[in-house]
């Protein structure tokens, strides 16, 4: 990666016109709240990746980096808003200049560039996590287990296993939802078929039974085995294929009969009996409030169970424990079991009314096709629209919600409209007045509709048996995937949960010698627990203070950069990370980040100068590797320490009689004067 020589900062954010001198090395910038500092980490992250990431993300509505990024005194001339930096490649052993204005944030002036240099500050833009600050460092430990997998894999730049998970799952969801509505045209296919052969059961045996019957007219010779590529009408010659007209006869009064059927047993008195105990029990349940909401509330959860795919509620996408999640909903459905198994007892006894309507509207739809052939064609519509009408009371029915709706279809399920019967009668009849066939011509026919209708149920089969292997092995593929990428993260995280483990051990070894740490990866999370002095594991923020889950914090993320970017970890930006660490464990922290990353230039900010301090006698920072920024000023930007306006900022204090306030400014002068 790269190292910092030198940043130049104009009109951007809090800062005027600045330049700090890093010289490659670390570098601490010191001031209190309010002074600039976190403009120096802005201009650094901006000028590196174009972007700054606390103007950009979640909960930043209207903020942006061309409105905002700019001083407020030039926020319509984001023009004017320029960083430059002079940097290191160690990897090239090169020094290249690199501008960005605010303006044109995705452009980036190169000095000198070729294609070498191009690919590192490439591989630069990407890694927006070289800065830190206590914001997303806290995120790594006090996250939930599916937020914290987020994070660490965005880090990782392994976001998109989740992803490829997420949609593997809707895939798998996907085509299982495909076999139910696949059966309904092999059902339909199926029994078009068996009333083309006039058989009552759909075998080989009986398709080929009625089959020959019908060669043996024809003197073809017996089919002996159906097989997948077999016809019935095999033998047959053109001649003999050529028909006289373009209805079979036989086969459509075959048709028109059991479409009769089908109406008839939809308005006879035994479906209206069945019909009437079932509106009983809906009514009941429609009529009783309580029950009413009992049963939206079950079909809300088990919707919502059904559907979830990620870490997050399905319906208001709010971020969860996606175990916890299930949990709940599960626990929701148990207090509804009695609802639930009232509601699936009716869907049970509507059943066979959905399986009735469809087979009517197939039926009928056969027809409409005999109409459209006959020389006057017959008006078919009100018997197509009656067809129509049948799907969409089926899918109110299987729909089940409102209750309601569905009580007041199954009112009407029986009826079914005079137009259609006489639209029937009127296709009978024209039917009926076409001319025989000769034995051989109904033989013929049958063979010829019979092969059609074979043709359209082995299409049908093997769509749904296509589709059971793409189900079957699309739910192998999600479940193969989560467990490869389960072990491959497990051994991954081992890793960076040792490392973690003994950078932590190693800033408190004076009180957590035997510290040990497991992350654990599971389906779309990322579980993490600390030992609690030999108590057993706990989540960091369980019984750890603040200090403490501050420097876990920063330990994971070095840990996670290392195996992230190992040598080429060169350079990071520590923005205030520390704030709650007392002073014992600064010291630990900057011999670790002395002695563990040599090769890495940090530039840290921090508000106290005893922090400051201690980077310095720890030999993490030079002498001159800091700069202190004493006030801010909106014309000026940040002021840098000058002892004679310190000493100015007393005698003020003192002529108002702010003795407390001078003698802060005293302290802040020795401060400063011993580091």
């Amino acid at each position: 990666m790269i190292q910092v020589d030198s940043i130049t900062i104009k009109e951007f954010r809090g800062i005027r016109d600045l330049t700090l001198n890093f010289n490659g090395k670390s570098f601490a910038i010191c001031g209190p709240n309010g002074t600039g500092k976190s403009g120096v980490v802005d201009a650094l992250e901006f000028v590196l990746t174009g972007n700054i990431s606390r103007l950009s993300g979640e909960g930043r509505g209207e903020i942006s980096l061309k409105q905002h990024a700019p001083h407020v005194d030039k926020r319509d001339n984001p023009g004017h808003a320029l960083v430059s930096a002079k940097l290191t490649i160690p990897s090239l052993k090169k020094s290249v200049t690199i501008e960005r204005s605010v303006k044109t944030p995705g452009t980036l002036k190169v000095t000198p560039s070729d294609t070498e240099i191009a690919k590192v500050l490439s591989h630069v833009e990407a890694h927006p996590e070289v800065v830190l600050s206590r914001r997303e460092l806290i995120r790594y430990v006090l996250a939930t287990p599916g937020k914290r997998n987020e994070e660490v894999q965005a880090l990782l730049h392994l976001d998109q296993i989740e992803q490829v998970r997420a949609n593997l799952q809707k895939i798998a969801n996907s085509t299982d939802k495909q076999l139910k509505a696949l059966e309904l045209p092999l059902n339909a296919a199926r029994d078009n078929l068996m009333r083309a052969l006039s058989i009552a059961e759909l075998s080989a045996e009986n398709i080929l039974s009625s089959a020959n019957k019908q060669r043996g007219i024809l003197e073809l010779p017996n089919i002996v085995e159906l097989a997948a590529t077999t016809s019935l009408k095999d033998g047959l010659t053109a001649q003999a294929q050529r028909k006289s007209q373009s209805i079979a006869k036989s086969q459509a009064l075959s048709d028109i009969t059991a479409v009769r059927e089908i109406l008839d047993e939809m308005s006879g008195e035994p479906t209206k009996a069945k019909i009437k105990p079932i509106i009983e029990d809906a009514s009941s349940l429609a009529n009783d409030p309580t029950l009413a909401s009992g049963v939206t509330k079950e079909n809300f959860y088990r919707v919502g169970l059904s559907v979830i795919e990620t870490e997050a509620c399905p319906f208001c996408e709010t971020e969860w424990d996606i175990a916890t999640l299930k949990s709940r909903a599960e626990t929701k459905l148990r207090n509804l079991a009695e609802i639930a198994g009232r509601r699936k007892a009716l869907e049970g006894k509507i059943k066979p009314l959905t399986e009735l309507l469809r087979k009517a509207g197939a039926a009928i739809n056969v027809l409409a096709r005999y109409s459209a052939a006959t020389t006057l064609p017959v008006d078919m519509e009100a018997a197509v629209k009656f067809a129509a009408s049948c799907q969409s009371v089926t899918r109110t029915l299987e729909a089940f919600l409102p209750i309601t709706k569905t009580v007041d279809t199954l009112k009407m399920l029986s009826d079914v409209p005079p137009d259609v019967g006489e639209a029937i009668s009127s296709l009978e009849k024209t039917i009926a007045a076409l001319p025989d066939p000769s034995k051989q011509d109904a033989a013929r026919d049958i063979l010829t509709i019979s092969q059609e209708r074979l043709e359209v149920w082995r299409e049908a089969k093997r769509n749904l048996k296509s589709t059971q292997v793409k189900a079957l092995l699309a739910r192998r593929i999600f479940e193969t995937y989560g467990k490869t990428s389960d072990r491959v993260l497990t051994e991954l995280y081992a890793t960076v949960q040792n490392d973690f483990s003994a950078l932590y051990k190693a800033i408190n070894h004076t009180d957590e010698k035997s510290f040990t740490a497991k992350l654990v990866p599971s389906l779309g999370k990322l579980g993490f627990d600390v030992n609690f002095y030999d108590r057993g594991f706990f989540p960091p923020g369980a019984y750890h203070s603040e200090g403490h889950q501050d420097g876990m914090g920063l330990c994971l993320y070095l840990a996670l950069m290392r195996h992230l970017h190992g040598k080429g970890f060169t350079f990071a930006v520590l923005d205030d990370v520390l704030m709650s660490v007392d002073a014992g464990h600064r010291r630990e922290v900057c011999g670790l980040l002395k002695r563990e990353f040599p090769n890495t230039q940090f530039v840290m900010t921090t508000h106290d100068p005893i922090w400051m301090r201690h980077m310095k006698t720890e030999g993490l920072i030079s002498g001159r590797g800091a700069v202190q920024f004493r006030a801010w000023d909106v014309n000026q930007g940040p002021t840098q320490w000058d002892d004679r306006d310190v000493w100015k900022e007393a005698d003020d204090y003192l002529q108002k009689n702010d003795v407390r306030s001078a003698r802060v400014q005293r302290q802040l002068f020795f401060t400063i004067s011993d580091n």
